[in-house]
C-alpha cells in the first residue's frame, strides 16, 4: 500500500470514528460511504485497547474467574428450565443420551472395523510370501477374500442402522449444531487408509 493511500485510509477511518462517536458534524449524504467488516473490527479493537488503557478493565467482579455459559440465548427458556430441573435431579436430556449412545456405537464399529482391516493385510501379507500357484495357497486366498467381504457386508449392516438412529437423533435434537453426519462405508475405509479390495 503507498503512503498516499495508507494516509487516505487512516484519514477516513478517523473520521468515521469521530462521526460514530458523534464529535464530528454529519457529513452529506453523497459522501456517505459503505465501511467494511474490516473496518468495524479495526473501531471496536480501538474502542478495547482504549478501555484498556483507561482501566475500564480492571476492577471486573469477574476478573480472573471463568466466564458462566450456562445460559443459551438461543434455547427457548421452557425447554431450558426443564434440562436445568432434570439435570439438577441427575437426569440427562434424551437426545444427549442418544448422541452419547451413537457416538460410542460409532467408536465401536471403527474399532472392529479396524482389527479386521489389520487381519486382513497379516493375511494377505503372509499368503504373498507364499508359492501364488500353490492349491493350498490360491484356496487360503479365497477363504480369506471371503472373510474379508462378510466383514464389509457386516459393517455396511451397522452402517445402516448407525444412520437410522443419527437420521432419528438429528431430528430431536433441539439445536442444529450437535447434528451428525451419516456414516458411508467408503469414507470409514479412507478414514483409515485403506480402499474396498477389489
Amino acid at each position: 500500500m503507498s503512503d498516499r493511500t495508507e494516509k487516505e485510509d487512516k484519514l477516513r477511518r478517523w473520521r468515521w470514528a469521530q462521526r460514530l462517536r458523534g464529535e464530528a458534524p454529519p457529513q452529506q449524504e453523497d459522501d456517505e460511504e459503505e465501511h467494511s467488516l474490516e473496518e468495524w473490527e479495526d473501531l471496536v479493537e480501538q474502542r478495547i485497547q482504549e478501555a484498556m488503557r483507561r482501566g475500564d478493565f480492571d476492577n471486573l467482579s469477574t476478573k480472573g474467574k471463568p466466564l458462566r455459559l450456562e445460559r443459551n440465548p438461543f434455547v427457548d427458556p421452557a425447554v431450558e428450565l426443564a434440562h436445568s430441573l432434570l439435570a439438577g435431579q441427575g437426569f440427562t436430556p434424551q437426545w444427549i443420551e442418544e448422541r452419547n449412545f451413537i457416538l460410542a456405537e460409532i467408536a465401536d464399529l471403527r474399532a472392529r472395523l479396524r482389527r479386521a482391516w489389520h487381519w486382513y493385510m497379516r493375511e494377505v501379507e503372509v499368503l504373498n510370501n507364499r508359492e501364488a500357484d500353490d492349491p493350498q495357497v490360491i484356496e487360503e486366498r479365497a477363504w480369506v477374500e471371503q472373510r474379508w467381504n462378510q466383514y464389509v457386508a457386516e459393517f455396511e449392516a451397522a452402517i445402516v442402522e448407525i444412520n437410522r438412529r443419527i437420521d432419528t437423533y438429528n431430528l430431536m435434537v433441539p439445536i442444529v449444531r450437535f447434528q451428525l453426519f451419516r456414516l458411508r462405508m467408503n469414507d470409514e475405509l479412507r478414514k483409515l487408509g485403506m480402499d474396498l479390495p477389489s
